[in-house]
């Protein structure tokens, strides 16, 4: 009998570790496509939200030069898993226009706050798939900044709040 249990168990793990197997090799596979479809996109924007100690939305977003937009929830947003969405051609050129009328590398890196539980905007710039500029705006700055900060998150939350798109 016991040698019966044992032969059962070395049966069990022989499947339980080709199956395993196939299924790395299929997560593989499906990584490798996804990835290969994006190959000509790159890293435009990334956005993030940050927590306060209140209800503040908290999360991240980043967009690519192709208009797609990957979406990671944090806190206190619509959606409880990650989010990925295409900006409309309209969207991505205006988005595009924004970023150039925003002549980013000339802000600050930092526009603080005293209060302790602001949440921050940071928004870190691309060019050629690398960061050229991360800026961390809690309040007060420019105005073009300001405004910039509120339009790319209503992009964002447009898409968030009706994930069905």
């Amino acid at each position: 009998m016991k040698r019966f249990i044992l032969n059962i168990t070395k049966q069990l793990l022989i499947l339980t570790i080709v199956v395993a197997g196939i299924s790395m090799l299929g997560c593989k596979s499906a990584t490798s496509q996804s990835l290969n479809n994006n190959s000509k996109a790159t890293t435009l924007l990334l956005f993030q939200k940050t927590p306060c100690f209140g209800i503040c939305p908290s999360y991240e977003a980043l967009l690519y030069t192709d208009g797609n937009v990957r979406f990671v929830p944090w806190k206190h947003v619509p959606a409880t898993d990650t989010l990925t969405f295409q900006l409309s051609a309209t969207e991505l050129k205006e988005l595009r226009a924004d970023i150039a009328d925003l002549n980013y590398k000339n802000l600050d890196n930092l526009y603080n706050t005293e209060w302790s539980d602001m949440p921050a905007t940071h928004v870190y710039f691309y060019e050629a798939d690398k960061e050229v500029k991360h800026i961390k705006h809690e309040e007060g700055g420019p105005k073009k900044l300001v405004q910039f900060n509120e339009k790319v998150h209503q992009l964002i939350w447009k898409y968030v709040a009706t994930p069905a798109r």
